[in-house]
């Protein structure tokens, strides 16, 4: 096992992460600058001192007759960014050997810190890597600073590796560490992967910028560039080191620029901009829970509670009310919620309408949830003191909270006799990225699913697809991978599922153990690649930020066609995981063991997490698969965003749509994607969740 790339990596994400400080500073900050074509602070190609606001998630894209690169860029701390980009280089021709015309496709990670933001006297100073994970075609680094000046914003910085191959002078560093003055050849194998580091080693070069604020939404911008572009210099004319540009913001959530770059090309880039900050509707446009009660003395007396009442408001919220209990000074309610996202609003609403309508002896409520036939948390709520917290007399208090998750709870069975049997028919979009023959294909199709509990603790589920508009057929790549085929054969797949396939039939037993313990095991048509059966059983106790898992699967490849017959291919596959929550805004999985390819090896999933669900995150997988044998890629990594519906809507809604970016698809590090769904489902009834988003409590 490659254990010292594996160490490498993660290493290496969690210093950046965890050593830079993630609070802004109180100092007075400027913020005004660009966003430059690589997805990060920058003017057109070169970079500035300055840094994005935290949390903003860019979409660049970047078009002229010789390039059309696409980027993902996120601000995750307010110091630290990363940027990923997908480009085909090279004039479009019928006569290239690749469908979209492009010499060659190139995929690159940047990351951009600043390390001091601008104040008044000061400029912003930050650091940069381009190109670190990928094939090296852009492989440089820089220094750079940035000030204001009213309207004008003036950059300078120093560029090494490709940034110092004009005017170039000797490493200022070398001085302080001899071995700077040196920069050997990049070696980035099969791409993917960090190569020699050879970071802000060799040669530097001297690059100034400059944007002017014509109004708010206009802006002109030019730069002096230490780039010779020599490897594009094969297919594009490079005559100036001078780029020059015009940038409109038309909002918000959208800017445009139009650039003539190396004194011979028109260029157009746009950029799509969101933070999870600034939801497109505010803070949302749900109705108000129901208002509780102010127990006073001159106030009516309620010497029975209003079960009925308790349901009809609760049934309108679409909560599914499972039990309703009273014993002497306490109400249990156990019940379903099927609306709210933030387990914080959920509390909430079903806490108000409990303290208005019982009667006055009860003083306590307990509040379970339950899903997918497990009882997930239970929060014991003092009716009482969260009227005054409501009418905003008080706060929630965490040191003295009127709410807290309780840690032992009486496990209750529950039979759903109403909905036993639920379908449903929509639509279904499926894509696949980063195949050079086609970089971009999407299908658009018909889905039926269906769900029936047999009882409280086994349900069968599925889902039927039939394509209706797909390009997925015109790829005609086929795999090359010496390991398992079993995932690199999705084009096979693809094509063969067109008239019409099962994506998923599954028999699944959940069971709570114990307060603590949870366990599930299902069996049959697990995903579109493969059958079998398999558990997990997770340990998460309610007030820890740790959670422990282990998983394990015996599975068969399934036929081409998604149907019922399946090929002769057999492995056990089965992971042990470690999961934390650090500290309410990053999440941190580990899961060590087999892969589908019988390969052994670590996962590592970073990500980002905010207080009204969003989430974005980075994963990376080494086994003891061989670069070589792995092939394009190196190794298993990606990126993906997780974005609430409710945030896009501003209406209540417990949807998620996850958008994962993976580079390459090969076999090495191939995970079932049904495996390891019990924290999933325990995560965001927990309580790190209702603390985290503790604001949204009486809304």
């Amino acid at each position: 096992m490659r254990i010292g790339f594996y160490f490498h990596y993660s290493l290496f994400l969690l210093t950046i992460i965890f050593l830079l400080n993630p609070s802004s500073s109180n100092a007075e900050v400027i913020k005004y600058g660009s966003i430059g074509n690589f997805g990060l602070p920058g003017i057109i190609d070169l970079p500035t001192g300055k840094a994005l606001n935290e949390g903003d998630t860019i979409i660049t894209q970047q078009v002229h007759r010789s390039l059309s690169r696409t980027g993902l860029s996120f601000q995750v701390t307010p110091k630290l960014g990363f940027s990923f980009l997908y480009g085909g280089l090279g004039p479009k021709s019928p006569n290239h050997p690749f469908d979209t015309g492009r010499l060659t496709h190139d995929r690159s990670f940047d990351a951009h810190i600043t390390l001091i933001n601008e104040r008044k006297i000061i400029p912003s100073i930050s650091i940069g890597l381009r190109d670190f994970i990928g094939t090296g075609k852009q492989s440089s680094e820089y220094i750079v600073g940035t000030k204001n000046f009213g309207s004008l914003n003036l950059t300078a910085g120093i560029g090494f590796g490709r940034l110092a191959e004009r005017n170039s002078f000797e490493n200022p560093f070398s001085n302080i560490r001899g071995k700077l003055k040196y920069r050997s050849a990049d070696n980035f194998g099969l791409g993917g992967s960090i190569g020699k580091i050879n970071w802000f080693h060799g040669n530097a070069a001297p690059f100034f910028a400059a944007v002017y604020k014509i109004n708010p939404q206009l802006s002109f911008l030019t730069e002096y560039t230490s780039d010779k572009m020599t490897w594009e210099s094969q297919y594009l004319d490079i005559s100036s080191p001078w780029n020059i540009g015009l940038n409109y913001k038309l909002n918000d959530f959208i800017n445009l620029s139009t650039q003539y770059l190396h004194g011979s090309t028109i260029s157009i880039t746009a950029k799509l901009i969101a933070n999870p900050r600034s939801p497109p509707f505010g803070a949302g446009m749900e109705l108000a829970p129901v208002p509780m009660r102010l127990k006073r003395k001159d106030t009516k007396k309620f010497i029975s509670t209003d079960i009925a009442k308790i349901k009809n408001v609760l049934n309108y919220d679409e909560f599914k009310i499972l039990r309703i209990k009273e014993d002497q000074k306490l109400i249990r309610i156990d019940l379903v919620n099927k609306k709210f996202r933030s387990v914080a609003q959920a509390v909430g609403r079903v806490s108000s309408t409990l303290q208005r309508f019982s009667k006055d002896e009860i003083e306590k409520a307990l509040i379970v949830f339950h899903n997918d036939n497990l009882q997930l948390s239970s929060y014991l709520v003092d009716l009482n003191q969260v009227a005054y917290e409501q009418f905003g007399k008080e706060q929630f208090s965490k040191t003295e909270p009127s709410i807290s998750e309780v840690k032992n709870f009486d496990i209750v069975s529950y039979s759903d006799r109403q909905s036993r049997f639920l379908w449903s028919i929509g639509p279904y979009i499926a894509h696949r990225l980063f195949n050079p023959d086609l970089p971009i294909s999407a299908e658009l199709g018909a889905e039926i699913e269906f769900d029936y509990h047999l009882n409280s603790k086994i349900r069968l589920d599925g889902s039927i697809r039939k394509s209706v508009v797909t390009n997925l057929t015109k790829n005609r790549r086929r795999s090359n991978s010496e390991l398992p085929r079993v995932h690199s054969d999705w084009p096979l797949y693809d094509i063969a599922g067109q008239k019409g396939h099962i994506h998923n039939l599954t028999f699944s037993y959940s069971q709570n153990l114990s307060p603590n313990l949870y366990a599930r095991s299902h069996f049959g048509l697990l995903e579109p690649f493969f059958a079998g059966v398999g558990g997990e059983i997770l340990y998460k106790p309610p007030s820890s930020n740790f959670g422990f898992g282990i998983d394990v699967h015996r599975v068969q490849k399934r036929d081409y066609e998604m149907l019922l017959s399946l090929k002769d291919y057999h492995v056990t596959t089965g992971h042990l995981s470690l999961y934390y929550d650090a500290g309410g805004k990053f999440d941190l999985e580990l899961n060590a063991g087999r892969y589908l390819a019988g390969d052994w090896g670590a996962t590592t999933d970073l990500s980002r997490r905010f207080s009204n669900g969003w989430r974005v995150g980075a994963y990376a997988t080494f086994t003891d698969v061989p670069f070589e044998k792995f092939g394009e890629g190196s190794f298993d990594k990606g990126i993906y965003i997780i974005i609430p519906f409710d945030w896009l809507t501003g209406k209540p809604d417990p949807s998620r749509r996850r958008f994962v970016i993976r580079p390459i698809t090969r076999d090495g590090g191939a995970q079932l994607a049904s495996a390891r769904s019990l924290y999933r489902q325990v995560r965001y009834s927990k309580a790190s969740e209702f603390y985290r988003e503790k604001g949204r409590l009486w809304k």
